[in-house]
């Protein structure tokens, strides 16, 4: 006799393919997601700026999903890579990815042989300050100091600056008499000075002894072109936990909503990824 129907017996192994045929569907995201992995597994390079990495990004060095928020470069010509802290505009000299450590310089301070726009050259201290209150992206090694430039003075200060005379020539003639001093670092006799001269400005330095040498010959320009290194926090417990985690394991963000993700090479086509997330 022929069956149209299988036998009652058959119908709980139907029943149970079904089932899982449901229960497993084809895995949606895991090619975007294995794409991420791919772009920020190799870190990338501007100029001598070398291993460019998380938190680091930029439209023509590498995607936002690599890095993090406030971390953005731009490469200029492939030579030389700027990021903007606040409102001012720095050259990235060097990045330590180990320690968390970049040097930056002012942008406008490069190629020139005069501090021309003298007001706005100070460097807001609340930029890299970094307390219980105030936590910014960067903050300032304890190596930096302030430079204190005291433009306009009045008098003649030769004999008692000696090198610590400042002065060139501009497209407006020449500088008027300037002298500088490093904060907690110079003769504090040479601070008495300040009231005879027009203005002041304050800009980061790292005393360094090549620095040093830069300053005694007068060479101001030369001494600042060197940089300054500041501390960066993307959040670095949760990439240490993430690196830790897995060998392979990157750090960067969500497309959507730039909060903190770990990224893990796929494996054996399975995706499933630990989540390590928490906003900015």
């Amino acid at each position: 006799m022929c069956h149209l129907f299988p036998p009652p017996i058959l119908n709980p192994i139907l029943t149970f393919v079904v089932c899982i045929l449901i229960a497993v569907p084809a895995s949606q995201g895991d090619g975007d997601v294995d794409e991420q992995y791919k772009s920020c597994y190799l870190s990338q390079s501007c100029g001598n700026l070398q291993y460019i990495r998380y938190p680091f990004w930029g439209n023509n060095i590498r995607p936002q999903y690599c890095g993090r928020q406030g971390f953005e470069l731009q490469c200029h010509d492939n030579d030389y890579a700027t990021i903007l802290i606040g409102h001012q505009s720095f050259r990235v000299l060097e990045i330590n990815n180990t320690l968390r450590i970049m040097r930056i310089v002012i942008a406008d301070y490069i190629g020139r042989e005069c501090l021309e726009s003298f007001r706005k050259s100070s460097i807001s201290h609340r930029l890299f300050s970094y307390t219980e209150k105030v936590r910014n992206l960067f903050s300032y090694t304890e190596k930096v100091r302030n430079l204190s430039l005291f433009y306009d003075c009045s008098g003649d200060f030769s004999s008692q600056l000696g090198k610590n005379n400042y002065s060139c020539t501009s497209e407006g003639g020449v500088v008027p008499r300037s002298f500088y001093t490093i904060d907690n670092y110079d003769d504090s006799r040479l601070h008495n000075l300040s009231n005879s001269c027009s203005r002041v400005i304050k800009v980061p330095i790292q005393p360094t002894r090549p620095n040093i040498d830069y300053l005694e010959e007068g060479k101001l320009i030369e001494a600042l072109n060197q940089g300054f290194e500041v501390r960066y926090d993307a959040e670095d417990k949760l990439c240490s936990t993430c690196t830790s985690h897995h060998p392979r394991g990157i750090c960067g963000s969500n497309q959507s909503s730039h909060e903190f993700s770990c990224l893990y090479p796929p494996r054996h086509g399975m995706h499933q990824r630990p989540s390590f997330s928490r906003s900015l």
